[in-house]
């Protein structure tokens, strides 16, 4: 009984995802394209100035790789998390007149971002892929891993934002304080830069904080290593950042289960 209430909850929040994919791009001109556009305009611009600061400074391990897919890559990953973590903090207000309602599953309302975010991504993906085959660069041998590596940084994500979406409903400032946060986390994560850069050249509290303590540095360079062989994927490690991603992901579920009785209190 408990398993047939989860995959109905699981079903609405499908369908309150695709319903919310049409109703954000359903009254503009370009409807669903902007959710191509802007991202891709961002990134395009990011292409064209890093490509150019970063030229002879790629290292031996990255120095034949286009920088377009050095960076389209972790940016797919990177892409579906700001996504998801910048709409986490105001979602539950959005969908407040659910709450209300006794009998309806808000837990599910955190899921809603995904379908949005998929789709943004998955463009990002075909991108990557048409780069690679105009380079001439097929997936290495071990791009079976990646697999791994994005379920990762999805369960990760996930975690997050039910923690987040939680949060915010009795903290509404967390709705300008996030966006800065995951701006500000994005230059501490090597996707525009490579690693061994600041293995090379950074100071010892900056290697610590963008390469020790920052679980995308670790899912950016994996995914690299894993799509184009470009160095061994630790196993070990990957399976750490398994282990991290299902304890974020529990902890998350907690936060939102002890927070949730107050949510029709504080809308």
């Amino acid at each position: 009984m408990q398993i047939t209430g989860i995959q109905h909850s699981l079903s609405l929040a499908w369908m309150l995802a695709r319903r919310d994919l049409k109703n954000r791009y359903a009254t503009n001109y370009a409807g669903i394209a902007w959710n191509v556009l802007v991202p891709l305009l961002y990134a395009l611009i990011n292409v064209v100035v890093f490509s150019i600061l970063m030229k002879g400074r790629m290292g031996e391990r990255y120095g034949n790789l286009p920088f377009a897919l050095f960076y389209f890559v972790p940016f797919a990953l990177w892409s579906f998390f700001a996504e998801v973590i910048g709409r986490s903090t105001y979602i539950l207000r959005e969908y407040g007149y659910l709450i209300n309602k006794i009998a309806f599953p808000f837990w599910v309302l955190p899921l809603v971002p995904l379908a949005s975010a998929f789709l943004n991504q998955l463009i990002l993906f075909v991108i990557a892929a048409v780069l690679m085959v105009a380079n001439g660069i097929g997936p290495a041998s071990s791009a079976y891993l990646f697999v791994a590596v994005w379920a990762i940084a999805v369960v990760l994500t996930v975690g997050l934002a039910f923690a987040v979406s939680a949060v915010a409903m009795y903290v509404p400032d967390l709705a300008q304080i996030v966006p800065v946060g995951v701006n500000i986390l994005f230059w501490l994560t090597p996707i525009l830069y490579p690693a061994t850069l600041v293995e090379a050249q950074g100071a010892l509290w900056v290697r610590s904080l963008i390469m020790e303590f920052n679980p995308f540095s670790y899912i950016v360079e994996m995914s690299r290593q894993s799509v184009f062989g470009t160095a061994p994927v630790a196993l070990g490690a990957l399976a750490g950042l398994a282990v991290l991603s299902a304890l974020v992901l529990g902890a998350g579920l907690l936060v939102f289960r002890k927070l949730k009785s107050g949510f029709a209190d504080v809308l």
